[in-house]
């Protein structure tokens, strides 16, 4: 009988959130672009079945933004079967950000929306752009990605 292979995240935690609003700026309704950085780490531990990852998310600096944000997720996964020594940098790389970021995307965007501006909506793209940097081909700086809001 062959077996599955599982994956469950058997925990997810906020362990980091600072939002500061920038009371020097003007209010306007001009939009403005705000630096971001997203930044996903991990490691298997010695069993290889569990795994702790971090996904972070911040802002550039505040002074020229109407706000600044830096937000931190934690989360343990636990496989059913350890994955080969070569597979474990794809699921640090893809997998598990995969899964944390739609819990960092809503956070950032009910914080912003409590916090008095429109919702700062973050899409996938910051995973494509991570891909396109790891290739070479992107002349971004590392982490580093501009958004209009």
């Amino acid at each position: 009988m062959k077996s599955t292979f599982q994956m469950e995240m058997a925990q997810l935690r906020l362990i980091r959130s600072v939002f500061a609003v920038n009371m020097e700026l003007p209010a306007g309704e001009e939009r403005i672009a705000i630096g971001v950085s997203l930044k996903n780490n991990g490691e298997f531990l010695h069993d290889g079945r569990r795994a702790h990852f971090l996904q972070s998310f911040k802002t550039s600096n505040p002074g020229g933004a109407p706000f600044f944000l830096d937000v931190e997720f934690g989360a343990l996964f636990v496989l059913n079967q350890p994955p080969l020594p070569l597979e474990q940098p794809y699921y640090i790389r893809k997998v598990f950000p995969h899964i944390v970021f739609p819990y960092l995307r809503e956070y950032v965007a009910e914080t912003t929306r409590r916090g008095g501006f429109t919702p700062m909506i973050l899409n996938h793209d910051l995973f494509e752009n991570e891909t396109e940097r790891e290739s070479g081909t992107a002349p971004a700086a590392e982490g580093e990605h501009k958004w209009v809001h």
